[in-house]
């Protein structure tokens, strides 16, 4: 079984960088021919993407709705600590199974998959 773990830096709505890192995701879960273990970390103003109760009226997508089709399929998702400490976010603000983790566990991931995609 192939691992993969994205780094995710992207804000959340201010480009479609972050939308498409997590359909890259729910591809790597849902298309591959054969399992993918995967690992997602947000970093930076990726971080807001698993803020849950986002209301996008405009957009024809939600993060974190796309998050949590993620966390249904048993992908880990974690948020680097100090990102969330300096932007007011906490464990309370987020979707469901999203994690608070440290750098830490990003380098126990990235030291345990075969790949790393930074978006």
């Amino acid at each position: 079984m192939q691992k993969v773990l994205i780094v995710a830096h992207a804000s959340p709505y201010g480009s479609e960088k972050m939308f498409n890192a997590l359909r890259i995701a729910i591809a790597l879960k849902e298309l591959a021919e054969e399992p993918v273990e995967l690992k997602l970390f947000l970093m930076s103003d990726a971080v807001f993407s698993a803020v849950a109760g986002q209301n996008t009226p405009d957009l024809s997508y939600n993060l974190a709705q796309m998050l949590e089709i993620l966390l249904a399929q048993n992908v880990p998702v974690k948020l680097c600590k100090t990102c969330v400490e300096a932007r007011g976010v906490n464990s309370n603000m987020l979707v469901d199974g999203a994690e608070i983790g440290t750098l830490g566990d990003l380098t126990q991931w990235t030291l345990a998959v075969d790949k790393v995609m930074h978006i």
